[in-house]
């Protein structure tokens, strides 16, 4: 159930748990991890997000960077993957609740990807 709350606290390099889209059934939506890789002044603007699907199947596609649970302050569950090649807009109101902050370095890769 999507949050009714404004999530202004949230920053560039955040892993969340956001209700997820389903493209092929929009009526619906996942909870899943995703990344913010929008910067505040952007994310600000209209209370929407720019984010990086997570999945926990590893299959080291092109345009994908793992994150091992230790690369994460926070409770990342589980080795993932950041899907860098399928950024979405997300907003502020389907995300739930915050994971963690990924590392510098990798939030650098991601975002350079």
């Amino acid at each position: 159930m999507p949050s009714n709350t404004l999530q202004t606290d949230l920053i560039q390099g955040n892993i969340v748990w956001a209700h997820y889209p389903l493209t092929d059934k929009t009526d619906k939506a996942k909870r899943r991890p995703v990344l913010i890789i929008s910067n505040s002044y952007s994310s600000d603007l209209d209370n929407d997000y720019i984010v990086l699907p997570i999945t926990k199947a590893v299959r080291s596609e092109s345009f994908s960077i793992i994150i091992d649970p230790d690369e994460v302050e926070g409770d990342l569950p589980v080795r993932s993957e950041l899907q860098c090649n399928k950024p979405f807009t997300l907003r502020s109101n389907l995300i739930a609740e915050t994971i963690g902050l990924l590392d510098q370095n990798q939030l650098e890769q991601a975002v350079n990807v």
